[in-house]
């Protein structure tokens, strides 16, 4: 395992290496996207004179409403809230029953021993893991540096530039006013969540080098995550007509809808406008290339 993770550290490198060019990416994109506001005031109507007899009144469309919900930031209680419905989620559970069979089967942790005994420790060892990274990733530091924890998926250019876009983000995201900054939230979490570690697993497993290969381990799971992530739409859209029945109930569980919605960024702000207005409310909405993923980002 020890082996694998020194393996796993140059590709997390290789991540921090294209951090910078997609950062300033990033921000001249963020920076541009920025306006006051995507409506346009319409003006006040207008009286046209006829040759009538009657004035005839032409009355401009009216100005199209902004969605309140559109590019809402997260309050700390919404953050909190993350983590907490994260905590019973499916996929936690599910993260940390494949962890530890992970573990026990290449021998990890051997003071835990053997049986169901060894493996209910490396259970309880591995969910503890997830939940204090989910606590510090997406509760308190970004609270702290006010960032969003929030994955952003891009859906659209190369396969190659999406692979390295997901990749990055570990690395870079979104704080609380919407412009791209490094992910230090994300960065300390695994480094916190790694050395918190150390106060439960085996002793012969909490040198600092064990601490150093965790953390740049976890980076690494989550940039394959977050690649899954920004491709999942396209597989599913394959999949989606032989999904099996199981799969389909644990989509409909009102938890993980729940979870859903709460880490769904909203979707930009949108012109809302009746049929007379339709043309303006087109040509003044902004163009968004960015489509936010279901997903937390742990």
């Amino acid at each position: 395992m020890r082996r694998v993770g020194k393996l796993l550290v140059p590709m997390v490198l290789v991540c921090a290496s294209i951090a910078p060019t997609l950062m300033a990416q990033e921000h001249v994109e963020s920076t541009q996207a920025a306006t006051p506001s995507p409506c346009p005031p319409q003006p006040a109507p207008t009286v046209v004179a006829a040759s009538g007899p009657a004035p005839v009144y032409q009355v401009n469309p009216a100005p199209p409403q902004m969605s309140n919900e559109a590019g809402a930031r997260l309050t700390s209680g919404q953050k909190f809230n993350v983590f907490v419905h994260s905590t019973y989620s499916p996929y936690t559970f599910v993260t940390s029953i494949f962890n530890a069979g992970m573990a026990q089967a290449a021998g990890d942790w051997y003071s835990y021993g053997g049986g169901m005994e060894g493996y209910g420790k490396r259970f309880g060892a591995s969910l503890a893991n997830t939940e204090s990274g989910v606590f510090f990733g997406s509760f308190l530091y970004p609270t702290i540096f006010h960032q969003d924890p929030r994955y952003f998926a891009e859906r659209h250019g190369t396969a190659m530039h999406r692979v390295a876009y997901a990749a990055s983000r570990v690395l870079i995201t979104k704080n609380d006013s919407g412009l791209t900054t490094f992910n230090s939230s994300h960065v300390l979490a695994s480094f916190t969540a790694s050395s918190l570690a150390n106060s439960y697993y085996p002793r012969e497993d909490r040198s600092f080098g064990d601490t150093m290969v965790r953390a740049s381990g976890a980076l690494l799971n989550d940039a394959i995550t977050n690649v899954l992530r920004e491709f999942w739409p396209d597989i599913r859209r394959k999949l989606v007509r032989h999904e099996p029945a199981t799969i389909k109930r644990l989509e409909e569980n009102p938890t993980v809808t729940k979870i859903e919605q709460m880490m769904s960024p909203p979707l930009p702000p949108t012109c809302l406008t009746g049929e007379s207005g339709d043309s303006s409310a087109k040509s003044s909405q902004p163009d968004s290339s960015r489509n936010t993923d279901a997903h937390p980002q742990k």
